[in-house]
């Protein structure tokens, strides 16, 4: 069965590009513009999601606010986050490590890095 990951990008363009790139490689995705919308929709598909990938900086619910519903909701609480972002700051990096976040993968990023990261977070998530 696929594992299927929850892409959070609230630009068009880079989440299309994410999606396929995971699709490539035999993951399932389903995609979300922001963090609201990320918590909704995996609050109604708790079981069938194996990883949140998030980008940090998005308008209304920012990943670092999605990463704390995510850990405070009881049916979703070990869902393994990853954050993919520009952002480089080291505070935000460690309040998030702090807050449960499984990687933080840096935009640009290495293929290797990106799949090393993702099947390390889905196998010692759930």
């Amino acid at each position: 069965m696929k594992k299927t990951i929850l892409v959070v990008e609230d630009f068009g363009s880079i989440r299309d590009f994410v999606c396929e790139t995971l699709e490539r490689k035999g993951y399932a995705t389903l995609a979300a513009t922001n963090g609201n919308e990320a918590y909704q929709l995996l609050t109604e598909k708790a079981g069938e999601v194996s990883l949140v990938l998030s980008d940090y900086n998005m308008p209304g619910c920012t990943g670092f606010e999605l990463l704390k519903k995510i850990k405070g909701h009881p049916s979703v609480s070990k869902v393994p986050v990853i954050f993919l972002t520009t952002e480089v700051d080291p505070e935000k990096m460690r309040s998030a490590k702090e807050a449960g976040l499984s990687a933080w993968i840096k935009k640009p990023y290495r293929t290797e890095t990106f799949f090393a990261q993702i099947e390390n977070a889905i196998a010692h998530g759930q």
